[in-house]
């Protein structure tokens, strides 16, 4: 007995699935980094699509130029034109809903950041009114003028994230350069991160950066 032609399509069409679910939910494990693995991906997988159906189409169309008799639409052409379609709709879902990352490192404008002491504040203005993304994360660095102390090492920073003008709970971090990852929802008009900087040696003198900053949902 012959097998419709759908149930064999079954045969690569539900292995792909399978493959492409499992690499969906890598992606989701790997968090805010695997954002920007899926951008290129997409990116690769949607211009691929796109010249499989451009060949698909030139070849179509040179065959019915070339034979007096109509012919049925090759499957392989169906399955381009299908593939252009989930890549077309997975790029509208992705941008549209998804939305990818905006770094805004070089927008990042920190004020009172240079050389700092102990109980000083610095802070810095989300870029956007509102910002463009629900949750900011931002990598703070450390640089101590001396070159002998353990200003850097020992420092601890407290960060508040001020939204629309109300402040939320404040929480403190042991070390410098490691991510710190703020939740900006309801924020309607502007967001403001302030970092207070405490050392135990109050000679310490020390300047305060952002390494890294990424607007994301």
């Amino acid at each position: 007995m012959k097998r419709p032609w759908w149930a064999i399509q079954l045969l690569w069409a539900v292995p792909l699935l399978l493959g492409v679910s499992c690499f969906v939910v890598w992606l989701l494990l790997l968090g805010n980094k695997g954002q920007g693995i899926a951008d290129a991906v997409s990116v690769l997988v949607g211009t691929t699509s796109l010249v499989v159906t451009v060949f698909g189409l030139q070849h179509s169309t040179a065959r019915k130029k070339a034979e007096k008799q109509r012919k049925p639409v090759p499957r392989w052409a169906l399955a381009a034109i299908g593939a252009a379609i989930g890549a077309i709709g997975g790029a509208f879902f992705w941008f549209l809903v998804v939305k990818p990352d905006v770094p805004i490192t070089d927008l990042v404008e920190l004020s009172n950041a240079e050389r700092m002491k102990d109980g000083e504040q610095a802070s810095f203005a989300v870029p956007g009114r509102p910002p463009e993304r629900r949750y900011l994360y931002f990598v703070p660095s450390l640089v101590n003028h001396e070159a002998v102390g353990d200003c850097v090492g020992s420092a601890r920073l407290t960060v508040t994230l001020v939204r629309d003008g109300r402040k939320d709970p404040s929480f403190e971090e042991r070390l410098s350069d490691r991510e710190i990852r703020l939740d900006l929802d309801g924020t309607t008009r502007e967001a403001r991160v302030m970092v207070v900087l405490s050392v135990p040696d109050p000679t310490c003198v020390v300047d305060l950066g952002v390494t890294e900053a990424v607007l994301y949902n």
